[in-house]
């Protein structure tokens, strides 16, 4: 008899220590809100936490007293930075309220610490309730953070959701989207005036493929480039009305440049390669592309006095394409290139002189386009199915991943083209 009674105590006891094992490593949570639901009269539901690693580097933010109306937007919006996370306000360094204001304006009130005290107050009166939403999102990353936001800014890109892929324009975040061509023939290459004026494109709308610019002031179509053979693409220097032109009128494709989209373009390269992708510096001083002047793909810089190319040495793979030089640190530029089997964006520092691998996985990662805070990349993502979607990666962190803008309701949407007003 003592033995069992003896028996069932080591039982308890032993009971009580595997509660107590399981109890301290349960996975830590907490409370947050729903990105629907954002602000003080939400009902907040628990959720896993976020990855350690990555969340210790994010500030943490909370919506203080921001209605629901408009809270899922701006949550939205930190949810993509990267560099911010949202929060419960006992463990928030700030806290905004956003109120609208009429119609179409909001005011935004910033607190700071633990305990909160006042830090910054102002108002924004865009065209709509969601520009100055986006308007505000972008104060606060530059009050915070020290850089400037990308939510006001703009994207053009393609989408096959008529069965043809056609240009489409969309904000920053893809809450919602407008098309601009219906042509249902093959168009690709979107790419942004300097200015936000319009978007240049190439199309076989006229059997064939020509580049053509679309003005957003009258909705008129004028045709850049309709030369013999194909005319492939354009991209017009940040800081001049310069353009950049795919031709191969000549034979193959290579490089022109035009002093306006209006002028008879001048032939850049002469060689018997290849060339594609132009992107400029910063500055409008300098032309990265893609060329298979040695045989199969690399990036090169071109000489625009002499045309003479010469290779960066990003020695990741022998595929590189797809240039896109970083808007806001010309020391970097980001391409696409071809590793263990698949696609994935790198980025390259001419101080280092190294190649940094930014995506990684069994899909495709693909068509880099930086932001305005030479921070964020929009890029293309191609799953085995051949379905493609637009992403936004944050590459100030390593642990971050790349996140999807959209759903299958915007079809298969590629070739981003990021516009920022100024």
């Amino acid at each position: 008899m003592l033995e069992s009674v003896e028996d069932a105590k080591l039982i308890f006891l032993n009971k009580v220590r595997m509660r107590l094992f399981s109890f301290l490593f349960l996975p830590f949570v907490f409370l947050i809100t729903s990105p629907s639901n954002f602000g003080s009269d939400s009902n907040p539901i628990v959720i896993g936490s976020i990855e350690g690693s990555l969340s210790r580097k994010q500030i943490p933010v909370d919506l203080g007293k921001t209605s629901k109306a408009i809270a899922s937007r701006i949550g939205r919006a930190i949810e993509l930075h990267g560099g911010l996370r949202l929060s419960p306000p006992s463990s928030s360094l700030y806290s905004l309220t956003f109120t609208p204001t009429g119609s179409e304006g909001v005011r935004v009130q910033i607190l700071k610490g633990n305990p909160k005290s006042p830090f910054a107050n102002f108002s924004c009166s865009k065209e709509s309730l969601a520009l100055s939403i986006a308007e505000g999102c972008d104060k606060f990353v530059e009050k915070s953070l020290g850089i400037p936001g990308f939510f006001s800014g703009q994207v053009a890109y393609l989408s096959a959701l008529s069965g043809n892929k056609e240009v489409f324009i969309s904000d920053a975040m893809m809450s919602s989207a407008r098309p601009q061509t219906s042509f249902k023939k093959i168009t690709f290459n979107p790419s942004w005036a300097n200015n936000g004026s319009g978007v240049f494109f190439t199309s076989n709308r006229q059997v064939f493929n020509n580049i053509y610019f679309l003005s957003f002031a009258d909705r008129k179509i004028s045709t850049i480039a309709k030369y013999r053979g194909s005319n492939l693409s354009a991209v017009q220097n940040p800081r001049s009305s310069q353009i950049a032109l795919i031709l191969s009128t000549s034979g193959n494709p290579e490089l022109w440049i035009s002093s306006t989209p209006k002028s008879k373009p001048s032939r850049l390269t002469r060689n018997k390669s290849n060339e594609s992708g132009p992107t400029w510096s910063p500055d409008g001083r300098r032309i990265l592309l893609t060329s298979d002047a040695r045989g199969k793909p690399q990036i090169y810089e071109v000489s625009i006095s002499t045309g003479i190319l010469t290779r960066i040495p990003t020695n990741v793979s022998s595929h590189c394409t797809e240039p896109a030089w970083n808007p806001r640190y010309p020391n970097k530029f980001a391409f696409t290139a071809a590793i263990s089997g698949g696609f994935q964006v790198c980025e390259y520092d001419f101080d280092a002189r190294k190649t940094k691998i930014l995506t990684k996985g069994t899909v495709h990662h693909m068509q880099p386009c930086w932001a305005n805070d030479g921070r964020h990349i929009f890029l293309t993502q191609r799953t085995s199915t051949g379905a493609t979607r637009i992403m936004l990666l944050d590459t100030e962190f390593d642990e971050a991943k790349a996140i999807p803008l959209h759903n299958e309701n915007f079809g298969n949407c590629s070739q981003v083209s990021f516009y920022y007003p100024n």
